[in-house]
């Protein structure tokens, strides 16, 4: 086999695997005989090419037969899921406040934080429990006005020691961070789209006992984890996430979920690493958009009976 044609068979890896199993010796045989004579390794004009095509193969598969079903499913389960694991993170990082509890003291600055952060968590609490009792719309407006509430707590801290003369005008203030608001905003504001695009979110396929014991799981097992060791709440609720994953990964719809849940696993890392830059906000934005552009229209094929399930009606 000569590099050339390595090099070929590598690129047609673009391909699905059946396509291939059927097409790649022919294919090969084409790319061989349209290429140069001499050439050692595939053209940029040839790779482009092979590439281009096993993608648009690719696409065409995920808008047809049980595929957009599936990503229907993923994006139903996705919308439930996002709320709960910010629910999670707000509720661990108020349990790492409250660790003291455990060892019998009292702190009332670890008192007022715990406080403080677990009524952030309320609120997605809330959103995750309307959209598990089939309350789309509700869980919409609540990550809406959430979002919006965000916002506005976070701008009026910027002027939290600004300096008034006696005419109440203006004489000393930090600027406002528009990428600190935003930032503030993004993750309820995500999570309210999500819910949007969903045609009906909840458990969908992955079950309510399932998704309510591994929920259970987390909650538990993570906030536990915070009280004993300050902060080991959210290693502990990775752990529980990639065990979860094991088996979900296993199916197309676990798979998928994965997919339109990156966004918002985005985000969570951008905020954990505290880089709330405008260049780091416009690429989470860009990528929210991109990926649930492209999930909800796959998801709204998925919700359209085909034509023969019409004609049989």
């Amino acid at each position: 086999m000569t590099g050339l044609e390595r090099g070929f068979r590598r690129l047609l890896a673009a391909y699905p695997k059946e396509h291939r199993a059927r097409h790649e010796d022919e294919m090969v045989a084409v790319l061989l005989a349209s290429a140069e004579p001499g050439r050692r390794r595939p053209s940029l004009t040839d790779a482009c090419d092979v590439l281009r095509g096993g993608l648009a193969i690719r696409l065409r598969r995920a808008v047809e037969g049980r595929s957009n079903l599936h990503w229907r499913d993923a994006l139903n389960i996705a919308a439930l899921l996002a709320p709960i694991a910010l629910f999670v993170l707000r509720l661990d990082a108020a349990a790492s406040y409250g660790e003291w509890v455990l060892r019998g003291e009292f702190n009332r600055e670890g008192l007022r934080l715990m406080g403080e952060t677990g009524l952030q968590a309320l609120p997605y609490g809330l959103i995750a429990l309307f959209a598990w009792l089939n309350r789309p719309w509700a869980a919409v407006a609540c990550a809406s006005g959430y979002a919006l509430l965000s916002g506005w707590s976070i701008y009026r801290a910027e002027y939290e020691f600004a300096l008034w003369n006696a005419d109440g005008v203006l004489i000393q203030a930090d600027p406002v961070d528009a990428s600190d608001i935003a930032m503030g905003m993004l993750p309820a504001a995500l999570c309210a789209v999500m819910l949007a695009l969903a045609p009906s979110p909840g458990p969908g396929s992955a079950g309510t006992p399932r998704l309510l014991k591994w929920t259970a799981a987390l909650v538990g097992l993570s906030v536990l984890g915070a009280m004993v060791v300050r902060w080991a709440g959210i290693p502990v609720a990775v752990a529980v996430v990639l065990i979860a994953a094991v088996p979900a990964f296993r199916s197309p719809v676990g798979r998928r979920v994965a997919v339109v849940l990156v966004p918002m696993a985005s985000i969570i890392a951008v905020g954990m690493v505290r880089k709330e830059d405008l260049l780091g906000l416009v690429l989470l934005a860009t990528l929210s958009v991109g990926v649930l552009g492209v999930v909800g229209v796959l998801a709204r094929a998925g919700s359209v009976p085909p034509p023969s399930a019409e004609a049989e009606g």
